[in-house]
C-alpha cells in the first residue's frame, strides 16, 4: 500500500447507521464507535493518520459524503455497514473508486463478516472484508502485507473464480494489549444513552467502554450483526485496565457518565468485584451503567456495584412466557428474571428491561402475558423490539427462506419477517401499544417523575426524546432507502 503523498498514510473509518433509511425511526441510544476507536488507536501507533466518520450522529447526504471522503484522500477506507445499509455502502465505494482507483476499500463489522458476498460479488469496488474483530487483523493490513493466506479475510476472486471466504473469525485474545481509546475528534455532545439516566442534575457527557468480548450463551436471535463482539469465548480487560480507562476518560475528556457496552459484563463475578473495589479504593467518582444478564447477578454483587458508583443496569428480558424463553434458548426463566428485578430495586439501582415481540410461535395472548409480566418487573425504562433473523444468528439459518428484503430488516422500526402467529400490521400496533400502556400507567408515571424527570427536566435532550417517542408512537415508520 503506497501513500498518496509524502505525508504519513491515511486511514478513514466510516460507520453507517442501521436506521438511516427508516423515516420516523425508533429513538435509540447513541454510542461511540468503540471498535473503530480501537482501530484508530492501533493505526496511530503504527504511524498512520486516522479519522472516523460516524453517521450515527452526523447527517447523511450521499454526495456530500463522497466529496468529504475525496477531500480526505484516504489510502485505506474501512466501511462498517449493516444489513439495511449494504446498498448505500456499495454505491459509495463504487463512486469513490471511480474517483480514486488506488484507494483500498475494505468491509468491516458484523454483517461484512457474516455475508461478505454481499460486498464482494461481481465487479466489486471492495478489496475484501475483514472477518471478525477487525482490530485483530488491522495491524497486518496496515503493514502493507498480503492477506491472501489468512483465513479470517474474504477476498474477491477473478471473473471465473468464486469469492474466497475464510472460515475463521479473528479475535483479540489479550485485550490489555490494545492501546487505550481516545474519543478526541468525535462529536462528544451528540452521544448519549436514552434508555438509561444518570442521577445527577448536571448535563451529562457520556463515555463508552468495551471491557470484555464474547458471550458463551446460545440465544437463537443473537447475531454478530448486533453484538459488540464475536464468538462464545469470553475475554476481558483486567480490572486495573478497566479502572484506568474509566479514570482517563473522566480526566482527559470530561466524561461524567460511562456505559459499559459488554454483552455480559458480570459473567466473571470476581472480576466485577475487583473492578468495584479498585474504583472505591482509588476514589474514581463517576456515574456508570452496564448491560448484562439477570442470572449473573446477586445481592452482594449489586451492592458492590452501587457502592462503586454504578447506577443502572440494562438486561434483555425478552419475554414473560417461559415457553418462549425456552424456544429462544435464553437459558433462564421468568422466576429468575422477576427475582433479579426485585434485587436490583432493593439495591437502589435503576433497571432497563428489553422485551422482544414476534418470536417464533408466539401468540397474541403470549404478547399480552409479556406485557403483564413487564408490569410486574416494574423497570424504570423498557425497550420493545421485534424478533429479527439477522445474518449470523441461528434464527436466520432457520428462517432465511423468509427473508425477502434483507435491506429492510430492523428490530425496532418495522417487522419484516413474520415468525409469530400475529400478522405484521397487528404486531407493529402491539409494539406501540406496549409502550403507551406501560409508560402511561400510574405506577410508571410516578416512577418517571420521581426517579428520572427530577434530574432531566431542564435537559433539552430529554424533551427531544419525548418528542421523538410521541412521533414514533403516533406515526407509521416507512423505509425510504435503496431498493433491493
Amino acid at each position: 500500500m503506497t501513500a498518496t503523498s509524502a505525508s504519513r498514510p491515511r486511514l478513514v473509518l466510516l460507520r453507517y447507521a442501521p436506521w438511516m433509511f427508516f423515516a420516523n425511526s425508533h429513538p435509540r441510544d447513541l454510542l461511540w464507535p468503540v471498535s473503530m476507536l480501537y482501530a484508530q488507536a492501533l493505526a496511530r501507533r503504527s504511524g498512520w493518520g486516522a479519522r472516523i466518520i460516524d453517521l450515527h450522529v452526523e447527517p447523511y447526504d450521499a454526495q456530500a459524503l463522497l466529496d468529504r471522503l475525496s477531500a480526505l484522500s484516504p489510502d485505506l477506507l474501512l466501511i462498517d455497514s449493516t444489513t439495511p445499509t449494504m446498498g448505500a455502502a456499495l454505491d459509495l465505494a463504487s463512486r469513490l473508486k471511480d474517483r480514486a482507483p488506488s484507494t483500498q476499500i475494505w468491509g468491516i463489522g458484523q454483517h461484512a463478516s457474516e455475508q461478505p458476498e454481499d460486498l464482494l460479488a461481481g465487479a466489486t469496488p471492495f478489496d475484501g472484508c475483514l472477518l471478525g474483530e477487525y482490530d485483530a487483523i488491522l495491524p497486518a493490513l496496515l503493514a502493507q502485507g498480503s492477506l491472501r493466506a489468512r483465513e479470517d479475510v474474504a477476498l474477491p476472486g477473478g471473473p471465473a473464480d468464486p469469492i474466497h471466504r475464510g472460515d475463521a473469525r479473528a479475535k483479540v485474545l489479550d485485550l490489555d494489549s490494545l492501546p487505550p481509546i481516545s474519543p478526541q475528534g468525535l462529536h462528544l455532545e451528540r452521544y448519549q444513552m436514552r434508555s438509561v439516566h444518570a442521577p445527577s442534575f448536571a448535563r451529562q457527557r457520556w463515555g463508552y467502554l468495551l471491557t470484555s468480548r464474547g458471550c458463551p450463551h446460545g440465544c437463537i436471535f443473537c447475531s454478530p450483526t448486533l453484538r459488540q463482539s464475536y464468538g462464545r469465548r469470553f475475554r476481558a480487560h483486567s480490572p486495573e485496565r478497566v479502572v484506568e480507562d474509566m479514570a482517563r476518560l473522566k480526566r482527559d475528556h470530561g466524561v461524567s457518565t460511562i456505559y459499559l457496552i459488554d454483552d455480559a459484563f458480570s459473567l466473571r463475578r470476581q472480576r466485577v468485584l475487583d473492578i468495584c473495589e479498585l474504583l472505591i479504593r482509588r476514589r474514581v467518582r463517576l456515574h456508570w451503567a452496564v448491560q448484562t444478564r439477570a442470572d449473573d447477578l446477586d445481592p452482594e454483587l449489586l451492592a458492590a456495584l452501587r457502592e462503586a458508583g454504578c447506577h443502572g443496569i440494562k438486561i434483555g428480558y425478552e419475554s414473560g412466557v417461559d415457553r418462549i424463553l425456552t424456544g429462544l434458548r435464553k437459558g433462564t426463566n421468568t422466576r429468575v428474571l422477576l427475582q433479579t428485578a426485585r434485587e436490583i430495586r432493593r439495591a437502589g439501582l435503576s433497571l432497563t428491561a428489553c422485551y422482544m415481540l414476534g418470536n417464533p410461535g408466539e401468540t397474541l395472548e403470549d404478547m399480552e402475558e409479556t406485557f403483564r409480566f413487564a408490569c410486574r418487573v416494574g423497570s424504570d425504562m423498557i425497550q420493545v423490539s421485534f424478533h429479527t433473523p439477522y445474518p449470523g444468528s441461528e434464527s436466520y439459518e432457520l428462517h432465511r427462506d423468509q427473508v425477502r428484503r434483507a435491506s429492510r430488516l430492523s428490530h425496532y422500526d418495522q417487522h419484516e419477517v413474520l415468525l409469530s402467529e400475529v400478522d405484521r400490521d397487528r404486531l407493529e400496533r402491539v409494539q406501540r401499544s406496549f409502550y403507551m400502556r406501560y409508560y402511561l400507567s400510574l405506577p410508571r408515571l410516578w416512577s418517571y417523575l420521581t426517579r428520572r424527570a427530577i434530574y432531566r427536566v431542564f435537559d433539552p435532550s430529554e424533551w427531544k426524546l419525548l418528542y421523538e417517542t410521541l412521533r414514533y408512537l403516533g406515526l407509521p415508520t416507512r423505509y425510504h432507502g435503496p431498493s433491493e
